[in-house]
């Protein structure tokens, strides 16, 4: 299970802004380029809730990670609603994904132990790699969970208005062991099903 399976719920959630988008033509990679400079503003709020010791800082990350999400969700529908869909588009969507999480998840490492926050970050990483593996290899993107690029910011925004709440770092330390135990679950459950789909495709090659 992942958030990405309520994606096309909250796209339609979003359709009037959709609307209003389209019509002042914007374009699905300034969405793109929005997201990461909120990602980055969002990895500026918690750190500095962490140096200096104002957990009451943190409150700012929730709708941040909100709007990061609206971003993310409204760039590739837009991009198809318009004709505008490309394998550019595509990875710069992706590289936007890798900055984000490095700032938000990263971040976390000026409240909670550095080592950790590193280790979060390269979890989500391997587990986004997989899924891009996927891609080149079966041709489709592989986004199943249970954690994926919307569940690893919603954690973020829950570790941080805990943290803020309590005044403590302990809910981002929590997090991040979350994310961490979640990227390599997630990473090995899309290597196991690349592995299966590239099995189905070897035995009709086979019958063929």
């Amino acid at each position: 299970m992942s958030m990405y399976a309520i994606k096309p719920w909250f796209v339609r959630r979003l359709r009037r802004v959709e609307d209003v988008l389209v019509r002042a033509r914007v374009s699905p990679d300034a969405l793109t380029f929005a997201a990461i400079v909120v990602c980055l503003a969002t990895g500026a709020a918690i750190a500095a809730g962490g140096l200096t010791h104002h957990p009451a800082m943190w409150l700012l990350v929730p709708p941040l990670v909100l709007i990061r999400l609206a971003c993310n969700a409204l760039d590739g529908s837009i991009a198809r609603r318009t004709g505008r869909s490309r394998s550019l588009g595509a990875a710069i969507n992706e590289l936007g994904d890798r900055v984000g999480d490095a700032a938000m998840i990263g971040a976390a490492g000026f409240a909670a132990p550095p080592a950790l926050a590193t280790g979060a970050v390269a979890a989500s990483f391997l587990a986004s790699f997989t899924g891009v593996l996927a891609l080149g290899l079966t041709g489709s993107r592989d986004y199943a969970g249970p954690m994926g690029k919307a569940d690893r910011a919603t954690l973020v925004a829950i570790g941080a208005a805990a943290g803020a709440i309590a005044g403590s770092e302990v809910p981002f330390v929590i997090v991040l062991w979350v994310i961490v135990a979640g990227g390599v679950v997630t990473a090995a459950v899309r290597f196991a099903r690349m592995r299966d789909a590239l099995g189905r495709e070897g035995r009709d090659a086979v019958r063929r």
